[in-house]
């Protein structure tokens, strides 16, 4: 049982932390004080230091909270697919994080828009750890189709030896270069287009056209690391094509010349 005292720090870390937030919707990320969220609670910024160690602290934990938050929905969407369809899982995730980005704008901004002024992350820490999980699930779905067979060879799979020394090193799980270089050009992608969304840059078309400009991406980049069509097909409104069904050709046939 916890004690009325460890409630109350734990519902003011709450308030803390959601008033935070409230404040970057005011004036952003990159000119977060912690005076001004002190102000907004009516506590005084030294009385702030008895649940965060300063701005930075603070900063962390919203980074953690943000990081995880992405995580646990991810993994939540890839686990409501079935095993098996690495396509329909990545389709998961990948909308999934769509949905975050535009639901949660302040957190996104936070761990994925322009650096706040003077803060560092820890080098290992939470905020890292919580990175690392959410970013995992991209690699997993590869290794799953792997696995089960049902992967075709990346789009690129020539590379040079810059890229190759690059992307050789142990501490990158041991992969192919190719499928790492694939795998940040859809990270790179994924998070390119949903960037433009949240910070509206694509509002002149509309989010019926978005959600399948968006499709086609997500299709583009499913090809392009080599992982199989949804076992129920790509959504209504996903752009197709010659070249889109050549991707998704199944896995048992040969791959297109020059790969």
């Amino acid at each position: 049982m916890r004690t009325r005292r460890e409630l109350t720090r734990e519902a003011t870390i709450r308030e803390i932390k959601e008033t935070a937030l409230a404040r970057m919707r005011v004036c952003g990320a990159a000119d977060f004080r912690l005076s001004d969220v002190a102000r907004d609670m009516r506590m005084s910024a030294p009385g702030l230091y008895r649940y965060f160690d300063g701005r930075d602290g603070l900063l962390t934990a919203l980074i953690t909270d943000a990081f995880t938050d992405l995580a646990v929905r991810a993994e939540r969407a890839r686990d409501a697919v079935t095993d098996g369809d690495a396509g329909g899982r990545f389709l998961a995730v990948a909308r999934t994080y769509r949905e975050w980005a535009l639901s949660s704008r302040e957190e996104f901004a936070l761990i994925f828009g322009p650096p706040v002024s003077g803060y560092q992350a820890p080098q290992e820490g939470p905020s890292h750890e919580a990175a690392k999980r959410a970013m995992e699930g991209l690699r997993s779905l590869v290794t799953e189709a792997e696995q089960a067979g049902t992967r075709r060879p990346p789009r690129l799979s020539e590379l040079p030896a810059v890229l190759v020394e690059a992307f050789s090193h142990e501490d990158l799980h041991g992969a192919d270069p190719a499928t790492e270089l694939s795998l940040v050009h859809t990270w790179a992608a994924l998070h390119g287009f949903v960037s433009l969304e949240a910070f509206g840059n694509l509002t002149w078309h509309g989010p019926e056209v978005n959600d399948a400009m968006f499709l086609g991406l997500v299709r583009l980049l499913a090809d392009a690391i080599g992982l199989p069509e949804p076992k129920d097909g790509w959504p209504s409104g996903t752009p197709s094509g010659a070249a889109a069904a050549a991707g998704t050709a199944s896995a048992g046939s040969s791959p297109a010349p020059g790969r």
